[in-house]
């Protein structure tokens, strides 16, 4: 194994598994965001709330569907793609932020994504209470479907950790990368299957077998629907996993060391 390889596999590893520096930055994060606001991060959850009460009804109707089946389908998509939404743009200033602390301490830089990933992990579990309030209206099943939502985070959170890594340098590198990112989740939002099924674009199946969103979201909705997600999302989730990694591992032993000057 290569120096540079050595060196950034040491930083993966102490990064990754000093859960109480990455526990305490992103917990401190999430705070800092909701300082001085009467009820803190569950802002976020009352505005989803919002949202899903009022698009939930209307696009219901004007689908011809079942409000107490569409409601917990919105609320758990939007859940999961506001999870892997927010991590991805965030992790795109994740280095940026940091400038003062990467240029002044020596520390595992791949501290930093996992921070960013455990933020918004604490965000989606403020937001879950949201869906349980929609499931205890409508009751959508629960069974033993609904426990693989664990593995579903899971998996989806080690994709996250890569694509914060990638995006983190890249946008260090080029500054654009973030505009261009926002950009694309905005529009990745609508031609996702969040608000619609993915039965409704039966004629253009390729739209939802080669989005990589899509099967990220799926891991996690299909189970809080009582449902088990498609052998296709998992295959292709660790597949992204395995991948991702080995190019991202790549890259990040390549220029990893160039990160202080970038910024």
């Amino acid at each position: 194994m290569t120096p540079q390889y050595a060196i950034a596999l040491e930083d993966l590893s102490r990064g990754t598994t000093d859960w109480r520096m990455w526990g305490r930055l992103g917990w401190a994060e999430v705070r800092r965001r909701y300082r001085r606001t009467l009820i803190g991060p569950f802002w976020t959850s009352l505005s989803l709330a919002i949202f899903v009460v009022a698009l939930g009804v209307v696009w219901a109707t004007l689908w011809h569907q079942a409000v107490r089946s569409y409601l917990p389908f919105l609320c758990a998509g939007l859940i999961a793609w506001t999870f892997v939404s927010t991590t991805v743009i965030e992790s795109c200033t994740m280095f940026v932020a940091q400038e003062a602390l990467i240029k002044q301490m020596r520390f595992s830089y791949s501290m930093l994504a996992a921070s960013v990933v455990w933020r918004n992990l604490i965000v989606f579990f403020h937001n879950l209470a949201v869906y349980v309030v929609v499931a205890a209206i409508c009751w959508p099943p629960v069974n033993f479907y609904t426990l693989l939502v664990l593995p579903g985070l899971l998996l989806t959170s080690l994709n996250l950790m890569w694509i914060a890594l990638l995006f983190g340098l890249l946008s260090a590198r080029f500054r654009d990368v973030q505009q261009f990112v926002q950009a694309m989740l905005g529009i990745a939002m609508f031609v996702t299957p969040i608000f619609w099924q993915p039965a409704q674009l039966a004629k253009h199946p390729v739209l939802v077998h080669a989005n990589f969103l899509f099967h990220l979201v799926d891991v996690i909705r299909a189970p809080l629907l009582g449902e088990a997600p498609r052998l296709e999302s998992y295959a292709v989730v660790i597949l992204m996993n395995l991948v991702g990694w080995l190019i991202t591992f790549d890259v990040y032993s390549r220029f990893r060391r160039r990160l202080a000057y970038w910024l």
